[in-house]
Parts: structure tokens; sequence; C-alpha cells
């Protein structure tokens, strides 16, 4: 195992929560309340919607880049 494999297996976790941070949510949220209308309620309750909806699909993701790396 080269030192780059083994750096990455040694530290997984640390580096997919270093690119899933709050930033890339916000960023992503943003993006996605200005693409989705939902007339019948504000932007704010939107946003939590959406913010919920990320946090799971974002639990998702980490699990799989870890399993994979």
């Amino acid at each position: 195992m080269s030192f780059i494999e083994k750096l990455i297996k040694d530290n997984k976790e640390t580096i997919v929560d270093y690119i899933f941070d709050d930033n890339l949510q916000e960023k992503i949220v943003t993006k996605l309340n200005e693409n989705v209308d939902i007339p019948i309620i504000s932007e704010k309750t939107e946003a939590k919607y959406l913010n919920a909806i990320y946090d799971s699909v974002e639990e998702v993701i980490k699990s799989q880049i870890i399993d994979k790396l």
C-alpha cells in the first residue's frame, strides 16, 4: 500500500467531512431554493425542508464515499 493510499484509508471520514462542510450545504440549498418554488409555502419554509432533504442525502453520500475509499 502506498503512502497516499494509507493516508486516505486512515483519514477517510476527515476527508469526507472536509468536503461536505456547512459552506457546501449552504450553496446547494440556496441553489435548490432558487430553482424550487412551492407557491403555498414561504422561502424560509422551503429552505427548512431543503436542508432536511440535504442532510439525508449527505448522510447517504458520505457513507458511500467512505465505503468506496
